[in-house]
This record gives C-alpha cells, sequence and structure tokens, in this order.
C-alpha cells in the first residue's frame, strides 16, 4: 500500500512537472520584446514566457531579417509589422500585443518601430487633368514619408516627396524607405541630391 502510495505521488508530481503547452511546431524563435514567435505549417503566432499563445497564428506578418538567415516577425515596441494585400499592391500596418489590427494596412511601406516611433510611405494622388480621347483622368503619384507613433498619428513630415510610376507597385517590392533613425527623435532623410538632411521631431 505505502509502495503504491508513493508510486500515485510520483506520478502525479511528474504530471504537473512535464505538462506540454503548445506542440508540433515548426519553428521557435528567440524572445524579443518579451515575445517569441513559433511557426505551424506557413502561419505563425506568438507566445509569452508562460508559453501562453497570445497571438493566435496568422499569414499575414512581415519577416524580419535576422543574422542567422532565420527570418520571422518580431515585436518591437508592442507592435509587430503585417502585410495585406489590396489589387495586387502590398499596403503595411501593425497589430498590438494582442493580435488587434492598431495601425490599419495603408502604407506603401514601414519600418520597425524605435524608442516608440516608425518611419512610413504614404502614396499620394494628384488629378492633373482628363484626357478626352481616351476618356480617362491623367494622374500623377508621390510617395511621402512620416514619422508615426504607436497609434499610428503622424507626427512628423520628412519634406521628401518623391514621383512614383504607379506601374511598379505591382511588382510586390516595397518602395525603398529613404529616412532612417539615428538617435531618439532624430532621423536623417536622404534627399533627391543624394544628400542627407537631419530633422528633429
Amino acid at each position: 500500500m505505502k509502495t503504491l502510495l508513493i508510486f500515485i505521488i510520483c506520478f502525479c508530481l511528474n504530471s504537473q512537472g512535464y505538462s506540454q503547452i503548445i506542440g508540433s511546431l515548426d519553428k521557435v524563435t528567440p524572445f524579443n520584446d518579451e515575445f517569441s514567435a513559433v511557426k505551424k505549417g506557413d502561419k505563425w503566432g506568438f507566445i509569452n514566457k508562460n508559453g501562453t499563445l497570445v497571438v493566435d497564428f496568422r499569414s499575414d506578418f512581415v519577416l524580419n531579417k535576422t543574422k542567422s538567415n532565420n527570418p520571422h516577425p518580431i515585436f518591437v515596441n508592442e507592435r509587430c509589422l503585417i502585410k495585406q494585400l489590396i489589387n495586387d499592391v502590398s499596403y503595411y500596418g501593425f497589430i498590438n500585443t494582442n493580435g488587434e489590427k492598431i495601425i490599419p494596412a495603408t502604407f506603401l511601406n514601414a519600418s520597425q518601430f524605435k524608442d516608440g516611433y516608425a518611419i512610413v510611405s504614404v502614396l499620394l494622388k494628384d488629378s492633373i487633368g482628363f484626357n478626352k480621347v481616351l476618356q480617362k483622368s491623367i494622374s500623377s503619384y508621390e510617395i511621402e514619408e512620416y514619422v508615426i507613433d504607436k497609434s499610428g498619428t503622424r507626427i512628423k513630415y520628412l519634406e521628401n516627396p518623391l514621383n512614383y510610376n504607379i506601374t511598379k507597385l505591382k511588382s510586390q517590392t516595397p518602395p525603398k524607405l529613404r529616412s532612417k533613425f539615428i538617435a531618439p527623435h532624430l532621423v536623417a532623410v536622404l534627399k533627391k541630391n543624394q544628400k542627407w538632411d537631419i530633422y528633429k521631431f
């Protein structure tokens, strides 16, 4: 009887000590910003440090390139980049740590957040006339870059509009960002003359 009691106690302790939380994962990444990206099939999700799946598996994440050549999504400043295909054009936005779309996918490109801010590119359309022969309006397009905060509010216009050929939009390659953070509240902007200007925001 005593042996049976010891066996039952050991079995219960073993069961509690080695309980599986989540299984059958294809990839598990190091923790970044308190979350680890995990992959199942062709979808990614996120677990917290308790092993709880806090962002369900989905296929719209932007994969962050890493030194180990193991691209995966990451949270930075509680925001993770997502990509949405609309009319064959990729648009970028952000989710929060609950998996909610906190900043809609409306940008042609976006950087990861840094110190609470990100750089985004926005497509602007300007109607410049009407072609009577073809019976259609003529438009020009520009890309402008902004600094946004974690709610998506535009904090700083980076004063560097660039004419854009709309046919490039369907190439699935986003236009390269011409601005970069160099310190908290300082951003460097590469101008059309290939010279850098520094902005404070």
